[in-house]
């Protein structure tokens, strides 16, 4: 339940975390601020069909309750984060975080997770409990941040969720997704707030899917195992840039052990110090 101290404790945090990183997030209110997150897509998701979002849709879009913001260094925005409102199959509301971005030259510098944390302290002042966004499953940073820093949990997966992108990070890639689901005021993302370590130890659990030399190696288990591992590769960008056909077979092999065992109502608690996702019939 939002509280007026779990707003204010939610501020803090994010408060924090801008100071951890160095860095000044403000909501873009106006068209010209808003062209500064819309430059900042564009350049991360390049694409010969003009602009990832209009000037006017935009615009419309925050004067209507829309979420963007921009974190500021040395005066100059270098990322942005956008979200709108959502209602789920139960009809519960929820805020849905479409893009977040940061320049590459600010990238590991702790400004992806900042930005999250004063999304979530907005959302709870505008009584939002829950956001959810998606993300490639095969990219490990991307997990990282979400499951271990975050909190996040994942109950869904969609085969192409997107189609064919023309932008240069994703074409010629099935664009398979799984949906985080950030519980904002749950005891795993208040812990998540206090910085603890919510890596999971592999405890011996049966691999479904291993990472041998860089390539995906089915392993067979007992179907009656409640908990498996899937590992992931180190880096799937640069695989796809390097070897197109191997992280095709990254994809489908991944999809192949996932896709079927969530829609069956398993979830992704977890990750793994060394990168495999922790996939479970139960919550813990």
């Amino acid at each position: 339940m939002i509280t007026p101290e779990s707003i204010a404790q939610a501020h803090k945090d994010a408060k924090q975390r801008s100071d951890d990183a160095q860095v000044t997030i403000r909501i873009l209110a106006t068209v010209d601020e808003q062209n500064y997150a819309r430059a900042i897509f564009d350049e991360v998701w390049p694409t010969d069909e003009g602009t990832q979002i209009t000037a006017n849709l935009l615009q419309a879009m925050v004067h209507n309750g829309t979420y963007v913001s921009g974190v500021y260094v040395d005066g100059q925005v270098v990322a942005a984060a956008f979200a709108f409102p959502g209602i789920d199959s139960q009809k519960h509301l929820h805020l849905h975080s479409h893009m977040a971005a940061v320049k590459e030259k600010y990238r590991n510098r702790n400004i992806g997770s900042a930005l999250k944390w004063h999304q979530r302290a907005w959302a709870l002042e505008n009584g939002y409990e829950t956001i959810t966004w998606t993300f490639d499953p095969l990219v490990r940073r991307n997990a990282r941040l979400n499951l271990v820093k975050l909190g996040v949990q994942v109950f869904e997966y969609f085969s192409d969720f997107y189609g064919d992108l023309p932008d240069a990070l994703n074409a010629g890639d099935p664009t398979d997704r799984v949906i985080a689901k950030w519980s904002l005021l749950s005891d795993r993302v208040i812990s998540a707030a206090r910085n603890h370590n919510l890596e999971i130890p592999n405890e011996a659990f049966p691999v479904v899917l291993s990472n041998v030399y860089e390539e995906p190696v089915k392993q067979n288990v007992d179907m009656k195992s409640s908990t498996v591992l899937a590992y992931l590769p180190s880096d799937i960008i640069d695989v796809r840039a390097t070897d197109p056909d191997s992280a095709l077979e990254w994809r489908m092999a991944l999809r192949a052990e996932l896709e079927p065992r969530l829609k069956a109502g398993w979830h992704v608690e977890g990750l793994t110090k060394d990168g495999a996702y922790v996939i479970s019939k139960e919550a813990r």
